[in-house]
């Protein structure tokens, strides 16, 4: 019950925090970074901000497995992308 609480807390600040500093910043970042496809047109403030609060409410919950997530990921793209850079230089394209 705790860490719900916890969690909970962290999500409402972090929401909070996010919506209040979107025209200051956050979402020119978001403008510059994210490709066409993403952008909705409309006010993505309500898209991106409660996204950012469960990342960052769950990384305050469980920091160690948000990280260890984020290795495992990082090594399975890597030697995803190694094994494909091998396969097509194995593969005779003519």
């Amino acid at each position: 019950m705790t860490l719900t609480l916890i969690w909970l807390i962290s999500f409402a600040i972090i929401l909070f925090l996010s919506l209040k500093r979107w025209e200051h910043g956050l979402g020119g970042v978001f403008e510059k970074k994210l490709p066409e496809v993403l952008r909705t047109g409309t006010d993505e403030r309500w898209v991106w901000c409660p996204a950012l609060a469960v990342l960052g409410a769950t990384f305050v919950v469980r920091p160690v497995d948000v990280l260890l997530t984020l290795i495992v990921i990082t090594l399975v793209v890597t030697i995803g992308g190694k094994l494909v850079c091998w396969a097509m230089s194995k593969a005779k394209l003519h």
